[in-house]
């Protein structure tokens, strides 16, 4: 689905751009609204699990590893795209060196016997035979896959984006997925899954704790470093990408114009990444209090809000990938990377229906989180029409200014000749 999209219509904040251009300019505004809150969510959630492996390394409060994390790479990307590719570029090497590390670590200590039961059930399992928490597990796998978000939100940004963001994705999901699964069939494998549910428990360090006596003293702590890389290299990744959605959607005055601006001394989006960075960390301090409200681990729910976030936008994009050939039929015909029509619609069709059943599952370990999004939803379509019936221009319509492409964007675009002023 990425690879379609990406490529047909190689865009700033793309999310917001399939949804407006080719599902409805409501949904435009969804597509704003939903990722970010998600994305909220998730840097909060990344940099919590940050400050739980730096006590492997240095003892500091958990609040300051916070806003050690979210702070420093709020920073990088103010400065320029370019030093947060740079730091990126090196993040991700160290983390897959790290993950290898496990996984051959891993691969020696291998049990087939730690497999039985397959799926075993954790404490406060919905489902009895654990199948719960395997889906919970599987859809956090996605979150990791939500770097490649970022090819697409910044796609105008590219050289010959076109082609390059499909040999992007193809490439670099490939990858991540041999790493990832590697990572835990070796971890499965090695420590039966009672040792692993305890430590988790009981120590600090996630991976580098349950490594402890499969791996030398070394290795571990190069397991860890890669863990605090892996928080990380998220942070900065949300911070590239949806600061460009974000401004995208205020180019169309969707939010207000105030986040479109561009520092004329670094050249990047500062509004939109403050806009990004700041609400989790004004959030920080709550995170105890919020533990107690909702009666479920704080770090639980936090993936919870952003996975079901994820699921709403992969349905909103799916069906935007239905209606690519219809609405803009020259991008799709002449796309470097081009499904076959029937397959675009079985990949469009499944998308929508595997996200919307993921969501349910994930959400029976914490109905609240569900329930949030979707209060959320609703303010959100509050304020969409608010911003419909206030918009200043007289002259123009501002759900048809959601309907259209940029005239940079549109350069040998569709045969309609869609532009917007």
């Amino acid at each position: 689905m990425l690879l379609q999209l990406g490529g047909a219509i190689p865009v700033a904040g793309g999310a917001y751009v399939y949804a407006s251009r080719l599902v409805g300019p409501y949904w435009g505004f969804l597509g704003v609204a939903v990722p970010v809150m998600s994305v909220w969510a998730y840097l909060l959630f990344a940099a919590l699990g940050f400050a739980e492996f730096v006590p492997v390394f240095a003892d500091l409060p958990t609040l300051l590893s916070v806003y050690l994390l979210l702070g420093a790479f709020l920073v990088f990307n103010y400065v320029g795209v370019r030093l947060a590719a740079n730091i990126q570029i090196v993040l991700v090497c160290v983390l897959m060196a790290a993950m290898l590390t496990f996984a051959l670590g891993g691969f020696t200590s291998f049990d087939a016997s730690n497999l039985d039961p397959l799926f075993p059930a954790g404490e406060g399992e919905p489902f009895a035979d654990g199948y719960g928490t395997f889906f919970l597990a599987a859809v956090t796998l996605y979150i990791p896959f939500q770097g490649f978000a970022m090819i697409i939100e910044i796609g105008e940004e590219l050289e010959n984006p076109a082609k390059n963001i499909p040999r992007v994705l193809a490439a670099g999901m490939t990858l991540v997925a041999v790493l990832t699964i590697a990572v835990v069939v070796a971890l499965v494998g090695s420590v039966p899954w009672e040792a692993i549910a305890e430590d988790g428990e009981a120590i600090d360090g996630g991976l580098a704790a349950v490594a402890d006596g499969i791996l030398p003293g070394w290795a571990i702590a190069f397991v860890a470093l890669g863990a605090l890389v892996a928080a990380a290299t998220t942070t900065n990744t949300l911070y590239t990408s949806y600061s460009r959605t974000i401004m995208r959607a205020a180019r169309d005055d969707v939010v207000p114009g105030f986040f479109a601006g561009i520092s004329e001394r670094f050249g990047t989006p500062n509004r939109a990444l403050l806009l990004l960075a700041v609400p989790p960390l004004l959030a920080a301090p709550l995170t105890g209090p919020l533990g107690e409200l909702i009666a479920v681990d704080v770090l639980d729910w936090l993936v919870t809000v952003t996975v079901t976030g994820i699921f709403i936008s992969f349905m909103i994009s799916g069906v935007a990938l239905w209606n690519l050939p219809t609405v803009f039929p020259d991008r799709y015909k002449y796309s470097f990377y081009k499904l076959p029509l029937p397959v675009l619609k079985v990949v469009a069709v499944g998308n929508v229906i595997v996200s919307a059943v993921f969501m349910i599952f994930v959400a029976l370990g914490a109905p609240s989180a569900l329930l949030f999004q979707f209060v959320w939803i609703g303010l959100a379509t509050l304020l969409y029409v608010y911003r419909i019936r206030t918009y200043g221009d007289e002259d123009e319509d501002l759900r048809e200014k959601m309907s259209l492409l940029h005239k940079h964007e549109a350069i040998g675009g569709d045969s309609s000749g869609s532009t917007d002023d």
